[in-house]
Order: C-alpha cells, then sequence, then structure tokens
C-alpha cells in the first residue's frame, strides 16, 4: 500500500481528493491536515464520506514527521513553497495542486502572482503535470505541479492543432466559464446564493488572470513561437464544471479533416480525452469526472474554426488529474479509483 498526505484538505479540491484516494485499492490515507477543522473528523464536514474516509483533521505541524511515501498539498498558493523542500528532501514524491511550481522560473512566477518565490530552485525540478502531454516525465518525477483548472481545458483543447501548425497560435483569445467552485471554499460575498443565482459574472479580463502565464508557457512551448493570449473567464450558477470555447484561425487550406484527424491521432489512445468529431461537448458530459470532452467546428466559408473543451474544474482540473498523475508516478493503471 501506498501511504499519502493531504496538507490543506478542508477545501473542494481536498474533498474531491481525499474522495478519490478513499476509494482506490492501493492507498492508505495517513492524514489529513486543516488548521480550521483540527479535531473535527473529514466525514464531518462532508457527510457523503461518512464510513470512507472518518479521519481527523489535523495540525499541519503535527504530521511533519509522518512516514509517507507521497504527499499532496492543497494549500493556497503561497504556501506549498514552504514546506515542499522539506518533503523532498526526506525522500517524498510531491503533487503540488497550487500554482507555486508551474511557471518556469521564480521571476516568472512573480510577474503573474505578484509575489517572490522563497524557493525558486525547486522550480526546474518540477514537472508540469498534463498528464496527456508529459506522462513519461510524470513516471520518473519527484515534483509534480500540477496544472490549473483553465489552463488544463485551454491546453489540450488547442494541443493537436498547435502541434501540427493547423492554426495560427500567436495570438489566441479565450472564453471560459467555470462553476462557483473554482473559487474556493471560504466565504466571500460573490459567491452568496442571492449573488450567483441565475447570474453569470465576468472577471479577470484579458491578462489579468493568473492563469493566463502558465498557457502562455505551455502554448509557447508547443508552438515554438511566442503564444500571447487574452482570456475572458467567468464564474457560473452552478456547483462544478469549466466550458471553454476558443475561436481560432486555421492555416490556408485546411479542412475540418484535418483538424479531426489531429485530435484523433493525439487522443484516441488517451482513456480521459475524448474527442467529438461530429459535435460539440456540454458540460453535464464532464460533471464530476476525470475526463475532458473536446469538439471543434469550421466556420462555413471562412478560415475560423471554433474549439469547445470541457472538463470538471475539481476532477482534471485539479484532484482528478492529481490522482491521474499519482498512478502514473506509481505504476497503477491511471483509471484506479477515478472511475
Amino acid at each position: 500500500m501506498i501511504r499519502a498526505g493531504i496538507l490543506g484538505g478542508s477545501g473542494y479540491t481536498g474533498f474531491r481528493l481525499t474522495t478519490y484516494l478513499a476509494r482506490h485499492p492501493h492507498i492508505e490515507i495517513a492524514f489529513v491536515t486543516s488548521r480550521q477543522e483540527k479535531g473535527k473528523r473529514f466525514s464531518e464536514l462532508y457527510g457523503a464520506l461518512g464510513g470512507l474516509c472518518d479521519t481527523v483533521f489535523t495540525d499541519p505541524a503535527d504530521v511533519e514527521n509522518e512516514n509517507i511515501d507521497i504527499l499532496f498539498t492543497c494549500a493556497p498558493d503561497q504556501v506549498s513553497m514552504h514546506v515542499v523542500p522539506g518533503w523532498l528532501e526526506r525522500g517524498v514524491r510531491v503533487i503540488d495542486l497550487a500554482g507555486d511550481y508551474r511557471m518556469n522560473s521564480g521571476e516568472a512566477y512573480t510577474a503573474w502572482y505578484g509575489k517572490p518565490h522563497i524557493s525558486p530552485s525547486y522550480i526546474e525540478k518540477s514537472v508540469y503535470g498534463l498528464t496527456e502531454l508529459n506522462r513519461e516525465r510524470i513516471r520518473t518525477a519527484k515534483l509534480i505541479s500540477n496544472p490549473g483548472c483553465y489552463p488544463t481545458s485551454v491546453i489540450l483543447g488547442l494541443a493537436p492543432l498547435i502541434s501540427k501548425d493547423l492554426i495560427e497560435a500567436s495570438d489566441v483569445y479565450v472564453n471560459s466559464i467555470s462553476g462557483i467552485s473554482g473559487a474556493g471554499r471560504d466565504l466571500k460575498n460573490f459567491k452568496l446564493f442571492y449573488e450567483t443565482d441565475s447570474n453569470v459574472m465576468p472577471y479577470g479580463f484579458g491578462r489579468k488572470h493568473k492563469h493566463v502565464g502558465e498557457m502562455e508557457q505551455e502554448l509557447t512551448k508547443l508552438a515554438g513561437v511566442p503564444v500571447m493570449v487574452t482570456f475572458a473567464p467567468h464564474v457560473g450558477p452552478y456547483k462544478t464544471g469549466i466550458l471553454s470555447t476558443i475561436p481560432v484561425i486555421v492555416r490556408e487550406g485546411v479542412r475540418k479533416h484535418d483538424l479531426d484527424e489531429a485530435y484523433e491521432e493525439a487522443y484516441n489512445s488517451e482513456f480521459f480525452v475524448r474527442y467529438h468529431a461530429s459535435g460539440l461537448p456540454e458540460s453535464k458530459f464532464v460533471a464530476d469526472t476525470n475526463f475532458c470532452d473536446i469538439g471543434c467546428m469550421i466556420v462555413e466559408g471562412t478560415r475560423r474554426a471554433i474549439i469547445v473543451s470541457t472538463i470538471c474544474n475539481l476532477g482534471k482540473g485539479a484532484s482528478g488529474q492529481a490522482v491521474q498523475n499519482m498512478n502514473v508516478m506509481c505504476g497503477f493503471d491511471e483509471k484506479e479509483g477515478l472511475l
């Protein structure tokens, strides 16, 4: 059995991660930490896990000497960078679900997150954990930086077409809508039922959202030329899910079947990415799963195409992908615990 620890497990990401791990046949949950909820049983906070996970929340300071094989960090940004180096030095493999190790350098992190990085030397040791694109590096990695939710939907949607040079990739526009759980479990005014019911709220337009840097970084690697992303995120009146709509300009002479072939070549052997060649996916197709569903259409009479990519923000956008990465690292079937 693999002993796993979870730092910062009382939020929605921690809840979904604990749900996956509690039913995983090869995992024993050693601890789940929460300063706010310490002393309370996990199933008291999330009744759906009654009998499945009755672990008592502990203070992070009380688990520093725990004997574990793998650590998941679900704490807010700026927390992981303080604790991850110590666990790595003890030989524990780490999957960080925050943004602390996603950027390529400490300077890039500061540019997008607005704060200094205190352990930048560990950034170069991390592997960007978009499973379908980096599987071989993930197998042997000691530190995985789990991708953000918006970037997962966007990068998986664009990667096959950028890699085949089928679209003009230097200037990308992305429109996304996310469920309210993407904003976390803390109480904020815009998350009140009265504010969210029957309402779609735009925020962080342009290049203000911290995930833009992550998108540009990874898409630039695929394109081989600098990629600029104009991002239009929204919060929608539902619990989970992300749907990204990405209009692109295709190269001269590119037709629908060329796009279909690129997606099918990239994802036909991927269990968790499903391409809809004859239609466009909806967010309900992937609700509460680890799937990413993608569709693409050509606008007749133009060189425009529209990509639709949808995921569950807590599944493939966070905890599901973290477990998928753990399965790769440990040599398990990638589907274990996720179905």
